[in-house]
């Protein structure tokens, strides 16, 4: 199963495991790996695999503080409601008391999902999957619903009780944001697979492949992504902020690196077969370049475009493109994802080394 025939889905989902400390690789295995199959299809066949185990587990419960109006005492009396119910010659009582049940977000979510597969989706999940979904989510009768479009998934907490479903809520993320925030305006190998949510997974595995490898290689380069100041001692309130995707820095040299996903990476002029970079992606690394060597200027500053190669500009002639403007480094390189996972590691170690080896 490959996107965009040349990168294997399971390096996607390497990708993925990368920036979320999860493993797939255990459960891709075998009809998984059907040719036959979507990125979108796989999502679902691992959520209603993650569902079975978690039904059969038992679902999350948690205490939940309620203040209700009982006939029937329950933890504590809250006397001045009482009291008021009281004068009113109602026989009513007024409690503060904890539930444990499983009508919490972790299950909400769950949920939410299941009924976004099942009733806004149908014709996006097979048959077999639907009858999955209906046979566990009954299990979730109880279980209120909640916006998805709400749903804050970086502040997620887990603990040892909840840890279980770390890996079925991650797969709730990416339906819901395959569904919810994709387009299918533009021809994709797979459908609903949309270049920004593909953009974020490349931007954060290089940013966190590269931070983990300098910190256990250098002891003096560092990587972030902070935003950095503009050139400007009078910024007015509607600048935008200028945030690069990484950053790598030592005692005397820096490189900002912007990277791409896109599916076809050059782009052909009007009338004429000759193909060039965008010229937005070279403006806006180039300015990141010079407000950043203008504010450091002990700092040998350099940009780098990183493209995830997805097609024909696997070349080797286009692989790497070094340029000197206004004296400062500009290159575009290419990251091969369709090879073997050590492959890759290896590009963007060398990658690194180029600048501070």
């Amino acid at each position: 199963m490959y996107l965009y025939k040349t990168i294997p889905i399971k390096n996607v989902f390497y990708m993925l495991s990368y920036i979320s400390n999860l493993r797939f690789d255990d459960k891709i295995q075998g009809d998984f790996t059907r040719s036959d199959k979507t990125l979108f299809d796989l999502y679902i066949d691992l959520f209603c695999n993650e569902l079975k185990d978690l039904v059969q587990s038992g679902l999350y419960k948690d205490y939940i503080n309620y203040d209700d109006v009982i006939y029937t005492v329950r933890g504590h009396i809250v006397m001045s409601e009482t009291s008021r119910l009281k004068s009113r010659g109602s026989n009513a009582v007024a409690c503060n008391f904890d539930e444990f049940i499983a009508d919490v977000p972790f299950n909400s979510i769950v949920k939410s999902v299941i009924e976004l597969l099942l009733f806004k989706s149908g014709r996006l999940v097979t048959l077999n999957q639907k009858k999955k979904l209906h046979l566990w989510g009954r299990y979730f009768g109880d279980i209120s619903s909640l916006s998805l479009q709400d749903v804050d998934w970086s502040s997620i907490v887990y603990n040892r009780q909840n840890i279980r479903y770390q890996m079925i809520l991650f797969l709730c993320q990416l339906i819901v944001e395959c569904l919810l925030f994709g387009t299918d305006q533009e021809e994709f190998d797979l459908p609903f697979i949309n270049q920004v949510f593909l953009y974020n997974i490349f931007e954060k595995f290089v940013y966190q492949y590269c931070k983990a490898y300098c910190k256990s290689t250098y002891h003096n380069v560092h990587v972030s992504h902070e935003p950095m100041n503009w050139c400007s001692e009078n910024l007015g309130p509607l600048m935008p902020r200028m945030q690069p995707d990484i950053l790598i820095y030592s005692d005397d040299k820096a490189l900002i690196i912007d990277t791409k996903f896109y599916e076809r990476i050059f782009v052909s002029r009007t009338n004429t077969s000759k193909k060039t970079y965008r010229s937005s992606h070279l403006y806006q690394i180039f300015t990141y370049i010079m407000h950043y060597s203008y504010n450091n200027p002990h700092l040998n500053t350099s940009g780098m475009l990183l493209y995830a190669g997805t097609g024909l500009e696997l070349k080797s002639e286009y692989r790497l493109q070094t340029h000197k403007v206004c004296n400062k480094s500009l290159d575009v390189e290419i990251l091969d994802l369709s090879v073997d996972i050590p492959k890759i590691k290896e590009q963007l170690n060398l990658m690194i080394q180029r600048y501070f080896s």
